[in-house]
C-alpha cells in the first residue's frame, strides 16, 4: 500500500497548467454568469473566477485588533456537475443580486453522491478559512517551460481539516493575493495589456436581439513567474447584452454544465490581429429569449501543450522517462526550495522542461 507520500509524488508527476479554453477549468464559468458585469471593469483586471478570489483575503484588523486576523465566513454553494465530469461550487448562490461581483469558485473532480457533495462543500468552507489564516504547507511549487516559453507556476499545499484529513490543493498564487499584491498584479496587466504582452487564449461571444458582447480570455506572464488569467471586454465588441444576472446564470448552466445547445455551424473572425475559429450554438432560455452563444480559439500554435500534449506529457513524466537537467535554489514565499529540471521531448518534437521545487534549498 502507498504512502501518503508515495501517493503525493505520484500525482505531481506530468501536473499541467489548466487553461481558458478547457470545459473543466471552472474560470469559464464564473466569466460567463458574470460577464455582463465585466463588461464594464476593463483595465482593472477581472477577478479570478473559481481560482482567484477578489475579495480581501488575509486582511487585517486595526487599531486595538492590529496583530488578529480577520477572517471572512464564506459559504459555498453546489452550482451543478458538468457533463465532463466536475463538480462546480461558488460563493455566489444562483439567486445573487447583481451586486455579487467577488466570487470564489472550485471545480472538483470525482464521482460524488448527495453526501459527498455536501461533505465537499463543507471541506471548501474549511479550506477557504484555512487560507486566509495561512494554517497550510507549501510543499511543493512546479514550474513549466514549452519550447523554451515560460507558462506559469503552481503551487501545491496541504491543508489539515479539523477531522485529520488531509487535503492537497493546486494554486496559482492569485487565491490568497494580499490587497497590496492584488493591486500590484493590477497594475502589471495593465502595462502588459499596454504593450501587447498578453496572449488571447479563448473567446466568447454572446448575441441577444441584435446586441452582442465578445469577452477575451487572456494570459499574462508575471515578473514573479505567475501564469494569471483575465477575462477581458473585447474593446471592438464590449457589449452589453440584454440580459439579467439569472439569465446570464441558466445560460452558464446550458452552455457549460449541460450543454444543451442547438449547433449552428463554425466561422471564423479576426479579433486583434488573429484568426479564430469559433462554434457556435443556440440556446433558448426558460422564459423563451433565445442566445446565441459561440466559443473558439485562435488557429496556429498557442505557447503552452494541446490537451493531447499535456497527456503524452504525463505519461512520460509517469514513467520517469525524463532527462534530469540539473538543479538550483531559490527563495519561494520566504522559504528555501530547490528545484530540479526534468527534460521531456513529446513525439511531435515539443520540448517541456519541468522544474519540481521542494523544501529544503539553501539560502
Amino acid at each position: 500500500m502507498k504512502s501518503d507520500n508515495e501517493r503525493i509524488e505520484a500525482f505531481l508527476k506530468g501536473v499541467v497548467l489548466p487553461e481558458c479554453e478547457s470545459d473543466g477549468h471552472a474560470r469559464q464559468l464564473r466569466a460567463q454568469i458574470l460577464s455582463r458585469l465585466q463588461a464594464g471593469r476593463a483595465g482593472r483586471g477581472t477577478s479570478s473566477w473559481w481560482k482567484t478570489a477578489a475579495l480581501l483575503l488575509g486582511l487585517l484588523g486595526a487599531a486595538a485588533l492590529a496583530t488578529e486576523t480577520i477572517i471572512q465566513v464564506r459559504h459555498y454553494y453546489f452550482y451543478g456537475r458538468a457533463k465532463d465530469g466536475f463538480y462546480y461550487f461558488s460563493t455566489t448562490p444562483e439567486n445573487a443580486g447583481t451586486n455579487q461581483v467577488d466570487s470564489i469558485g472550485i471545480a472538483v473532480r470525482g464521482d460524488l453522491d448527495a453526501a459527498g457533495i455536501e461533505q465537499k462543500r463543507k471541506d471548501l468552507e474549511e479550506i477557504d478559512a484555512l487560507r486566509q489564516r495561512n494554517a497550510r504547507e507549501l510543499f511543493r511549487v512546479i514550474d513549466t517551460e514549452v519550447n523554451g516559453k515560460p507558462v506559469g507556476r503552481l503551487f501545491f499545499y496541504k491543508y489539515v481539516l479539523p477531522d485529520g484529513r488531509t487535503e492537497i490543493i493546486t494554486e496559482t498564487g492569485d487565491e490568497s493575493a494580499s490587497p497590496a499584491q492584488m493591486e500590484a498584479d493590477r497594475q502589471q496587466i495593465a502595462d502588459l495589456r499596454q504593450r501587447g504582452q498578453r496572449e488571447i487564449r479563448n473567446i466568447i461571444e454572446v448575441e441577444v436581439g441584435g446586441h452582442s458582447r465578445r469577452s477575451l480570455c487572456c494570459r499574462y506572464l508575471l515578473s514573479d513567474g505567475r501564469g494569471v488569467n483575465r477575462f477581458e471586454p473585447d474593446p471592438e465588441l464590449p457589449g452589453p447584452v440584454p440580459l439579467t444576472f439569472k439569465q446570464e446564470s441558466e445560460l452558464a448552466r446550458l452552455a457549460v454544465l449541460e450543454k444543451k445547445g442547438e449547433f449552428l455551424g463554425s466561422t471564423q473572425v479576426q479579433v486583434l490581429g488573429r484568426t479564430f475559429s469559433l462554434q457556435k450554438y443556440s440556446f433558448t432560455l426558460s422564459d423563451g429569449t433565445v442566445v446565441t452563444r459561440s466559443e473558439g480559439q485562435p488557429e496556429g500554435p498557442m505557447n503552452g501543450m494541446t490537451a493531447a500534449e499535456g497527456d503524452e506529457f504525463r505519461q512520460l513524466a509517469a514513467a520517469n522517462k525524463g532527462e534530469t537537467l540539473g538543479t538550483y535554489d531559490e527563495d519561494v514565499l520566504g522559504k528555501p526550495f530547490k528545484f530540479t529540471r526534468v527534460k521531456c521531448v513529446l513525439s511531435d518534437g515539443t520540448e517541456v522542461i519541468q522544474s519540481m521545487g521542494k523544501p529544503g534549498g539553501q539560502r
